[in-house]
């Protein structure tokens, strides 16, 4: 291959595909970019791109990798399998639905849906309500995943306990894996775990040789990133497709296996040489991120931990020795790191950007850090702190649903939600006069209750501040006769108070940063909202906020902070995996947090190893160690160590590892940072799909606060019939392509396994029935063969990517290949719903998918069982790709103009959730504020 300025090393691990490759990658030694050149290689060789394996650990990495493909292989790569193994498993499922249980239609639960899941399932329906004071649900949840991640049998477990004399605690735990298993896998309800998604997959590919040789048919070669991170199941389902010819590649390093905690199993790393024939290693050693002497001190201190031996070095020049911060508190530590922070900004050219500080627990360590930063006027950002429950938006928005919904605060949520007035708060913005006022007949439990309209008259309360309260005490009488979901009751709050106005405003008028942050944390706060509500299959209050109480911190996205500014980065280490930044500080390096004593990792009952398919113990110290280690290598220029020798805390015993000598004082430090060496945040590519380029086409601002900030709209009539309907004719057109004959009582089946609930039987159910059947005898008439159902794609065009699903493809009744679209509403609203636009995007990201030009394009609506064409012809797609640009140019400028009075303003559903905060803003052009 061309010399492309790679090392020896690079070179050879890109090269060779002759057998299963380990390659063996230290820190910072140019990973991706071996990983990358090898896709290019392996597709100049031959290999076709559609028949590639790319797994990465997060879909961040994925998109990462594709985008760095697309510049030398274009859009062969949109093809390319480059995703996590979880995406894989769901894609393989969906593709095979004949082989097993649950057909392709099913739900996929991410953390948090699996959080809602089991704590409301755990104590009622799994058997365990008698040991609720004994069960911590986060470890209940660790406990079924690590016993699916190893292909636990659930019955043997039980049986294992009983025979062996088990505690009934113990034997009850069995049992509800059992149950929980058995609810997930109902082949009219099924919902999958992420490890769910791989254990049936591994199970399907085990029992079913056809499918097993389709598919190693479908690939030619695989490769897969942090494989150190890999879990049993994950490991066993590779090996699996990659045999007989064990065209593979592995890159990881031992050294940075940290997610053992997580089920992820370091043996599959340390075992792969004896498992694979012939296999060969290769090491990437050079590293080109750090300096001389932070390389040097890594490596020493990993060096007598390695199963492999390596020996990291780099060609960097040397720069400044390990830095040492010694505190005798936590608060003192707050003040020598902060200190250390301001004598880099002030006086060796840093800037706070390019300032790390990482922790074990951003949560649990960072306080007196944050509390001095606070209090220095130093700007900060946080991820992993679980805060967005204390941000005062957040929390004086859930007073006001507390009133709203005349509930009664318990003492656990006084605590947290009343623990400043509210009355007082930027929330209602109410005059000081007002406050004053109502201080004397307010109830802070019960404020609504408090008055009147009279007691306000009387008051001689402001007329905006009345109408704010009165709007609140009227949406609590409406609650009370008519209860609306607690997601639209969150919008009429904020329309109700004008709080969403007023932020707004300041954003958009003066860029205000803290609005920026407020809105973007209500944002993120509609989608738990909504996820709540979509799990509990409840709109009650009190089911929502008692689900939001027990929600742990990491399930949750982290509280908005300041975008695209010059603030120091605050983390976890597992957080900054992957990253590197001019300068790292570790914090709170003391005995406590960094030790080897711990060796072995507890759990809510202990696996039997006999039936798990990782037989060695998870060692907690070998990973602690590994923690740190990844720390100390994300640094380019300096590192810092911060430790506390006090009454409590003493140092850790990596420091005495690394030895003093091999520390300067932050007093001695005196190097220049470059302005070469400053920290370069990565641009993300963004990712949109049909849904929102259509939104951005009838109202750009829409597009902004739903699409853009992220907020989550309630789904209304047309969206949730629209999903029952989607789901029917998905299953009609699978059985069509597998050649099955439909009748009505197959019709029946199909829509009883999505009109669960009583509403949707009631309102939906003999209707679809009706409906379905005439719409398959219509279509045996215009469909000769089914091409693809639900075709994923992506059309790429600059920065952007639009990603989407292609309802259904198929040769009609002329041979033609047709691009079809469903709707499920009447013919006369597509105009409406920019679906022409729609269908030209799809087909010019489907263009090359077929041996045939698509020769048709059409939307079917299903409401009255009509197929309506539009034109795809050459200067109707060109058309398309220009319009397509000029958004994207749109949103790169940030360019969201509000469409006042446009088509999805006011319609036949309702308003638009945004249509009173464009109202006043729309008052406020038209009176020239």
């Amino acid at each position: 291959m061309e010399d492309i300025g790679l090392t020896e090393q690079q070179k050879e691990a890109i090269e060779y595909i002759d057998s299963p490759l380990l390659i063996v990658a230290g820190p910072g030694t140019g990973k991706t970019r071996v990983l990358t050149e090898k896709v290019i290689y392996l597709v100049k060789q031959g290999y076709n791109p559609n028949k590639i394996i790319v797994s990465t650990f997060t879909i961040k990495a994925a998109d990462e990798l594709r985008n760095r493909l697309r510049k030398d292989l274009g859009d062969s790569v949109e093809n390319m399998q480059i995703s996590t193994i979880h995406s894989f498993c769901q894609k393989m499922l969906q593709s095979f639905p004949e082989y097993h249980n649950f057909g392709n239609i099913f739900e996929v639960m991410d953390d948090l849906d699996q959080f809602l899941y089991v704590n409301r399932n755990y104590m009622w329906n799994f058997g365990l309500k008698e040991y609720v004071t004994e069960i911590s649900v986060n470890e209940l949840i660790n406990f079924y995943n690590r016993c699916t991640e190893n292909d636990v049998d659930p019955k043997k477990l039980v049986d294992h306990f009983k025979k062996n004399k088990g505690s009934d605690f113990e034997i009850a735990i069995a049992k509800s894996y059992e149950i929980y298993l058995a609810n997930l896998l109902d082949p009219n309800n099924t919902r999958l775990d992420f490890s769910l998604l791989e254990r049936e997959f591994y199970h399907l590919l085990q029992r079913n040789n056809e499918v097993l040789e389709l598919v190693r048919q479908m690939y030619d070669y695989i490769l897969i990133d942090e494989y150190q991170d890999t879990n049993p199941i994950q490991d066993a389902i590779f090996e699996l497709i990659t045999a007989p010819k064990y065209k593979i590649t592995v890159v990881g390093d031992e050294d940075q296996s940290i997610y053992g905690f997580r089920g992820a199993s370091v043996e599959n790393f340390r075992t792969f040489l004896d498992r694979y024939p012939n296999a060969k290693k290769i090491e990437l050693e050079e590293n080109f991120r750090s300096c001389k002497e932070i390389v040097q001190t890594y490596d020493e201190f990993m060096k007598p931990h390695r199963t492999f031996e390596k020996e990291i070095f780099t060609s960097n020049p040397e720069y400044s020795k390990p830095v040492i911060l010694y505190s005798d508190s936590r608060k003192s530590e707050g003040k020598e790191i902060v200190r250390f922070v301001e004598y880099l900004v002030q006086k060796c050219n840093a800037r706070y950007q390019d300032i790390a500080i990482l922790f074990k627990s951003v949560k649990f360590h960072s306080s007196e850090i944050i509390d001095e930063l606070e209090y220095k006027k130093i700007p900060y950002t946080t991820k992993g702190e679980g805060s967005l429950f204390e941000q005062e938006e957040i929390k004086n928005l859930l007073v006001l649903m507390i009133y709203i919904n005349s509930h009664y605060p318990n003492e656990k949520q006084k605590q947290w939600l009343f623990d400043h007035n509210i009355l007082e708060s930027e929330f209602l913005d109410l005059h000081e006069d007002t406050i004053e006022k109502l201080k004397n007949v307010a109830d802070i439990y019960n404020l609504l209750e408090s008055y009147d309209y009279a007691t306000l008259k009387k008051l001689n309360v402001e007329q905006n501040d009345a109408q704010k309260l009165m709007g609140l005490k009227d949406l609590m009488t409406l609650q009370k006769r008519n209860s609306v979901s607690q997601l639209k009751l969150f919008y009429k709050i904020l329309d109700a108070t004008q709080y969403n106005y007023r932020l707004f405003k300041r954003y958009l008028e003066k860029k205000d940063a803290d609005a920026d942050i407020k809105i973007r944390n209500l944002a993120i706060f509609s989608k738990i909202i909504h996820k709540v509500e979509n799990n509990t299959n409840s709109n009650h209050f009190k089911s929502f906020i008692d689900q939001l109480c027990y929600i742990p911190e990491n399930k949750i996205e982290d509280a908005a902070c300041i975008q695209d500014v010059d603030a120091v980065n605050l983390m976890t280490i597992h957080q900054a995996k992957g990253l590197e930044f001019p300068i790292v500080i570790l914090a709170g390096v003391t005995h406590k947090r960094y030790n080897t004593n711990n060796q072995n990792d507890e759990f809510i009952v202990e696996i039997p190893k006999k039936l798990m398919m990782n037989k060695s113990n998870f060692n907690r110290s070998e990973e602690i160690r590994r923690v740190f280690y990844v720390g100390m290598s994300r640094p380019q220029k300096v590192l810092a160590i911060s430790t506390i020798d006090g009454k409590y805390f003493k140092p850790s015993q990596f420091i005495d590892e690394i030895g003093l000598n091999n520390f300067i004082e932050a007093d001695n430090f005196s190097q220049i940072i470059s302005d070469n060496d400053h920290y370069i945040p990565n641009v993300e590519k963004s990712n949109l799909s049909f849904s929102s380029i259509s939104t951005y086409i009838s109202c750009p601002f829409r597009f902004f606060c739903r699409d853009y900030l992220g907020f989550q709209t309630p789904p209304g009539y047309f969206q949730a019939y629209g999903v029952i309907v989607h789901n029917c004719l998905k299953k009609i057109h699978v059985m069509m392509k597998e050649g099955k004959e439909i009748d009505i009582t197959d019709v029946v089946k199909i829509v009883d396994m999505y009109c669960k609930d009583d509403e949707s039987r009631e309102e939906w159910r003999n209707e679809l029935i009706t409906d379905l059947y005439n719409y398959y005898e219509k279509a045996c008439g215009f469909i000769y063969d089914v091409l693809d159902v639900e075709v994923p794609f992506s059309y790429i065009n600059k920065n952007i990517s639009i990603n989407g699903q292609a309802d259904l493809v198929i040769k009609n009744t002329n041979e033609e290949i047709e691009l079809i679209d469903y709707k499920s509403r009447y013919a006369e609203y597509l105009s409406k719903m920019n679906v022409d636009t729609q269908l030209r995007i799809y087909n010019l990201a489907l263009a090359n998918r077929y041996n045939e030009p698509i020769k048709k394009i059409s939307a079917y609506t299903f409401k009255d069982n009509r197929r309506i064409f539009f034109d795809n012809s050459n200067v109707e797609l060109e058309k398309t790709k220009s319009l397509i640009k000029s958004i994207i140019q749109n949103v790169e400028n940030k360019e969201f103009e509000r469409n006042w009075e446009g088509p999805i303003c006011k319609t036949k559903a309702g308003l638009c959730e945004f249509y009173q905060l464009c109202n006043m803003m729309e008052g406020d052009t038209k009176n020239g504020r």
